[in-house]
Formats: C-alpha cells, structure tokens, sequence
C-alpha cells in the first residue's frame, strides 16, 4: 500500500505532538464506487498450496504472483506542483512465491527471503525479525537493531524500518504503522462492506518540528475478475503545521489517478 505523498517523520517529535493532532476531513461525495466489483473469492481452491493471509495484508484476493503500479497527478491545489499531469514510472511493487508469502513490497523494496521450511530468514538483514498471529498473519517487521554499530555512517537508514498491523474482524488491516530511524507514520482504513480495498485512508505524522495530517478517499474505476482493482482516483487532503503552534497550518488537496496490473498464478 502506497503514501500518497512520501513522508520522512521524527518519532519523538510524534509523542509530544500527538495531543494536539486534529483529523483533516476529505472532501464529501469525491469518492463513492462508480462501478460494481465483481464477487472476489476469499481464497484459492482447498487444493491449492497458496495461502492467501499475505496477499490479503496487502489488500489482494486471489494467487496474486505480481504486482506493478504507476500513479500520475491530475490536479492540486499546491501552486507549486501545478502544471502538466506526471506519472511515476511503472514500478515492481509487491511479489509473492507460489506459497502466498510475500517476497517484495514496495515500502524502500523490502524484500522478505525464507528457509526451505518456509520460515523468515532475512529482510533488509540478517538481523530482520517478522512475526506472525496465530493464523499466520503478519503483524510486524523489524530491522532496527543497531546494537553495537560505532560509526553510524555504516549504516543504511533507508532500511532502518519497521511496520506494524492490526486486523479487523474481516482480516483487513484496520491499522498499520510504519518506523524508522527518526521517524514514524500512522494509517487507519475502513472499507466497503466486505471488500478488501479501503474507502478511506487517514494517516498523521510529523518531521522535525511539523505535524502532517492527511485523509484520502478512493473512487474505484476498474477491477479484474478476481475482484481486486486496477484503476482508481484518490482524493488527498493534506494539512501541514507547525507542532508548537507557529504560524498558519498549510491545507493541500491533491486528486491522484492509480493504476496497477496483476499477474496471478495458475490455480
């Protein structure tokens, strides 16, 4: 699942500001479903080795293999973005082996590598630890162990990173929250009915001393016959400001156009 905007955030500016955090409200009626998905099935055939847990923490149906995605911004409030719309090269966003386990995400290209048992053996490092529920879903990814590392220039800290998930009753991710170093971002959904993809997205963080707060809306276009979609717009309100309460917050809207294609396994 994709920012709309990439944000680098200081955690410890995030516990102090966090009292003071107001919700930015997307604009009304921008995103209701346009088109009927068809049925998605909850999962493969009984008889098929694909397990579908990480492809629906991803917000996938179906023996998803692949995952490319591209984005273009078709209009914004921001007098300093206007101008023709721009794409995003088409991108390698998310693979999973022919077991259902995730091997690539697109958050910095981490990429996730198990033992012939399938066990997790290594992310970013070989310090890497994911841990998963009871039902084999995952619930968090660490690679921020730097103990004993004396000369921090050694260090990659765009793989410094950690992510963390909570599920609804459905097995949607309801939250997710995603670390590094000096920074930390916070998303909440909700859904349509039953559906595996959001509504909403609301997200906050801060960098340094800002506090950056955002809600999304999504208005579904296109979808496959497995039910997951291919083409959507989102509608993005984003509020800067200020954590000590300096000067004037700062509201953008963006309106984005997503596009994604989806290679699935022979079932």
């Amino acid at each position: 699942m994709r920012t709309p905007i990439i944000i680098l955030i200081a955690a410890m500016a995030m516990m102090s500001c966090k009292n003071s955090q107001t919700s930015s409200n997307a604009s009304e009626g921008q995103a209701a479903d346009t088109v009927q998905a068809p049925k998605a099935e909850a999962a493969p055939a009984e008889n098929s080795r694909y397990n579908p847990n990480d492809a629906r923490t991803f917000g996938l149906v179906g023996p998803v293999q692949e995952v490319r995605y591209s984005k273009a911004l078709l209009s914004t409030t921001s007098t300093e973005e206007q101008g023709d719309p721009w794409f995003e090269s088409d991108e390698l966003e998310l693979t999973f082996d022919e077991y259902g386990r995730v091997t690539l995400d697109g958050l910095r290209g981490c990429k996730y590598v198990y033992d012939e048992n399938g066990n997790f053996i290594k992310g970013f490092s070989d310090k890497t630890v994911m841990k998963r529920d009871e039902t084999g879903r995952i619930v968090s990814y660490s690679n921020t162990n730097i103990e004993g590392v004396d000369d921090y220039s050694k260090i990659n800290f765009d793989e410094y990173i950690g992510k963390h998930f909570e599920y609804d009753d459905l097995g949607r991710v309801a939250k997710a929250e995603y670390s590094g170093w000096e920074w930390l971002t916070e998303y909440t959904y909700t859904y349509f009915g039953g559906n595996v993809y959001p509504r909403t997205e609301k997200y906050d963080s801060t960098a340094e001393s800002l506090v950056i707060e955002g809600t999304v809306e999504y208005e579904y276009l296109k979808y496959d016959n497995n039910g997951n979609w291919l083409e959507r717009n989102s509608y993005v309100k984003e509020t800067t400001r200020d954590c000590g309460g300096a000067g004037d917050p700062e509201t953008i809207e963006y309106k984005f156009l997503e596009r994604r294609t989806i290679k699935y396994y022979p079932e």
